[in-house]
């Protein structure tokens, strides 16, 4: 049996009592296709809540979440998944116009890790092989504190980039990975191999400087984010290669003020991965993400995927409804 079958097998039994509890919403957002022949995901009522446990708690949950995201001029979808199956998935009416899918920006770089360290796997290759990256490939324009710290390159290993991906949000390295491990179909594909759907990935990162339009074109659903976090629960233990990717994202170092910002003093703990996009010739934010896991006193955790785009309001403001739902999930 290959590394990449036993895998899969980890996943879908880590994933199966999630997705079960999850079927009960899941029908809002059957995949449909689109004129360019895309998958996509139709728009739930504002607030959706499955029949679990808390579903009640979960209602209360979603109007506070509603009543936040009423305070900015945005487009926002939220997912949240707790560690029994409870499952709520909002979107306020500026989302529901348009559709459930949301920029990703750099929070496809997770999804990328987790295909790195599949490709590494399947070929035998420790995290720590290096690769020899020149000063060609650490342009200038883009945010990349690898090419601030070392602008004529080096060798660098996988491990070392895949910090400074998941933790520094550097896009540099993100290409160089890209590079390497078969671009952005290799990681959609690999995210689709081990069972989901309601997401894209098309672009790199220089691809979406040349053109505002790109960032667009690697996008999610909240609640496909949300299931893959609770895939990755289920597993993050299973090899060194997963092991790296928990704690790396604990040590994140973007977005503070966003999952973090209220409940980083109180929480176990959190593993989280951010994305930002600029703004657009109407000046409005492209995005601003955060998704993640957090751990609770009583050993249990939730799920989290949090969307802001199109925002008339500045970058701190929707940190801080971020932070605001993170907070109301964890005293929910």
């Amino acid at each position: 049996m290959t590394r990449k079958t036993i895998m899969l097998l980890l996943l879908n039994i880590a994933a199966a009592a999630t997705v079960g509890l999850c079927v009960g919403i899941m029908y809002k957002y059957l995949i449909n296709k689109d004129n360019d022949g895309k998958d996509n995901a139709a728009v739930p009522e504002e607030i959706t809540v499955n029949e679990g446990r808390n579903a009640a708690a979960m209602e209360t949950l979603g109007r506070r979440i509603a009543a936040m995201a009423d305070t900015v001029d945005a487009r926002i979808g939220v997912a949240l998944i707790s560690s029994g199956g409870d499952t709520l998935v909002y979107y306020n009416t500026m989302a529901r116009n348009k559709t459930s899918y949301f920029p990703l920006l750099s929070v496809f770089k997770f999804h990328q890790a987790l295909a790195v360290c599949s490709w590494l796997g399947e070929r035998g290759m420790s995290l720590d092989t290096e690769v020899d990256v020149s000063r060609e490939m650490l342009p200038s324009g883009t945010w990349s504190p690898l090419r601030d710290s070392h602008p004529d390159g080096g060798l660098f290993s996988y491990r070392k980039l895949l910090e400074y991906t998941l933790g520094d949000s550097d896009n540099n390295a993100c290409d160089i990975l890209f590079s390497l491990t078969g671009g952005p179909e290799a990681t959609d594909r690999y995210i689709r191999s081990i069972g989901l759907d309601g997401f894209r990935i098309e672009c790199t990162e220089a691809m979406m400087h040349e053109d505002m339009n790109n960032c667009y074109r690697n996008c999610s659903t909240p609640l496909s984010a949300a299931i893959l976090l609770e895939k990755f629960f289920g597993i993050r233990d299973s090899d060194e290669y997963l092991r790296f990717v928990w704690q790396t994202m604990s040590d994140c170092r973007t977005g503070q003020a966003r999952i973090p910002g209220r409940i980083s003093s109180s929480a176990p703990g959190i593993v989280h991965k951010t994305g930002t996009g600029d703004a657009d010739p109407d000046g409005r934010v492209i995005a601003v993400n955060d998704i993640g896991i957090v751990l609770l006193p009583d050993s249990s955790h939730f799920s989290l995927a949090v969307f802001i785009s199109d925002a008339a309001c500045s970058v701190p403001q929707c940190e801080k409804i971020i932070a605001d739902i993170a907070l109301a999930a964890y005293e929910n």
